[in-house]
């Protein structure tokens, strides 16, 4: 059988942990770290750098870090699968197996629901009360959809740390659109699992057979002793109340809402 490739994917200059797999190659597997230039090779991981082929702002990072998440096909293309899983994780030998069983379904996509999110007023709230999008920011990506007369009820939660895919031609145009949503939405700090469901035409084209129980129940866990970092302190209560006026107004998702008096 063909060998697919496990990857991960590493941007910025603040540090970027991706787990040491030198000891536990896999048969099944090629593992591959794509990173820009403020990195170097990883123990047991095949290296690519990304700023020698990513056409757009290479200070960029977190959109560099999403086109090689988002696009397999332009790296790995002499794969049939791929397995994504993001650097932050420590791996283990079960988890890899599990990896190996997936991608023996020969399905097309694969990817996790989110544990705790189900709608996108929630998918919102999370980067906007952690500090990872202002509402400013927040406004640039609902004004897009908008302007493109977005059906937000197409919105289902979706998590895309753990992605298995076929490199066919339908997920090729999948990552592709979701790319360049990612573009024209977001200009530093990027959630995408908000923009997935309007990157695909129909909801079945992913299957969310994964889960997160099944990557804990394998022992993996986080590696990355500054992941909570990027959590920030913010005075989130000021203006809650003018993002859901606003996702009211432009989604229509929002039909009974409660603004706490001044």
């Amino acid at each position: 059988m063909m060998k697919s490739v496990f990857y991960t994917s590493v941007t910025g200059p603040k540090g970027g942990y991706v787990h040491d797999v030198s000891g536990m190659q896999h048969p099944d597997f090629d593992f591959v770290a794509v990173h820009d230039s403020h990195h170097g090779p990883f123990p047991g991981w095949e290296s690519i750098n990304v700023d020698e082929s990513y056409p757009y702002d290479i200070e960029k990072y977190a959109h560099k870090q999403r086109y090689a998440r988002m696009l397999p096909h332009l790296y790995f293309g002499d794969y049939e699968y791929s397995v994504y899983l993001d650097p932050k994780w420590e791996l283990t030998e079960e988890f890899i197996d599990l990896c190996a069983a997936q991608v023996a379904r020969k399905r097309s996509w694969l990817s996790p629901r989110h544990p705790h999110r189900e709608n996108l007023v929630q998918e919102f709230l999370f980067p906007f009360c952690n500090g990872a999008l202002s509402l400013q920011e927040c406004f640039k990506v609902i004004d897009y959809l908008a302007a493109q007369n977005t059906d937000f009820s197409r919105f289902f939660s979706s998590l895309s740390s753990w992605l298995i895919r076929q490199h066919n031609q339908t997920n090729r145009e999948i990552g592709e659109r979701w790319f360049d949503l990612i573009l024209k939405c977001y200009d530093g700090n990027v959630r995408d699992q908000i923009l997935l469901p309007f990157a695909v035409d129909d909801r079945t084209q992913i299957e969310q057979s994964l889960s997160m129980s099944q990557l804990y129940s394998c022992g993996v866990k986080m590696g990355d002793p500054n992941h909570q970092a990027r959590i920030k302190q913010v005075d989130w209560e000021s203006e809650i109340n003018d993002l859901l006026l606003y996702l009211r107004e432009k989604t229509g998702l929002i039909t009974k809402l409660y603004v706490k008096p001044e």
